[in-house]
Formats: C-alpha cells, sequence, structure tokens
C-alpha cells in the first residue's frame, strides 16, 4: 500500500506530557553511578563549559556557593543546575 499515510494531530501539552513521563521512567531505570554530588572548581567549570576562572568569578559575585574541604574548593551538583536554570 504504497502512498498511504496517516497524519495525527497531538496537543503540545499532550506531548510534552509524554516526554516528561519518559524522561522519569528513564531516570528511574538508570543505575546509580554511585558519584560524588560534589565537583572541584575543575569538575564545576566543566560541567558548565566554562574555564576554572569563570568558576571563581561566579563565587565571588555570591552566584555561586561553595563549601570547602580544608583548601579545596567543591561545589554542589544541584547548585550549577539551579544556577543555570536561574540564568535562563
Amino acid at each position: 500500500m504504497r502512498g498511504v499515510g496517516v497524519t495525527l494531530d497531538i496537543p503540545e501539552a499532550l506531548v510534552e506530557q509524554i516526554a516528561r513521563r519518559a524522561a522519569d521512567l528513564l531516570a528511574e531505570r538508570r543505575p546509580s553511578s554511585g558519584l560524588s554530588p560534589w565537583l572541584s572548581a575543575p569538575e564545576a567549570a566543566e560541567r558548565l563549559r566554562c574555564d576554572r576562572d569563570r568558576i571563581y568569578d561566579l563565587i565571588a559575585l555570591g552566584k555561586l556557593i561553595p563549601r570547602r574541604d580544608g583548601r579545596r574548593v567543591l561545589l554542589h551538583r544541584d547548585d550549577l543546575d539551579a544556577y543555570l536554570e536561574a540564568s535562563r
């Protein structure tokens, strides 16, 4: 049956709902990586795809709040994600 096509008109809200549910299911099935939620400044820079100096600038501006382990600066993954979401 050549030349036969089907067109579906799916509301955008339904597509979004399906996408969110699919993402939730994938997250549930993803094996726990065992990765620490804490990143060093160079790791945070890699995650944000910027240089390390930019991370220190964001800390100085109060946009990222570091935790310290001695002299080592640590940033939480969730804080980095929240910064990115806030800067949209």
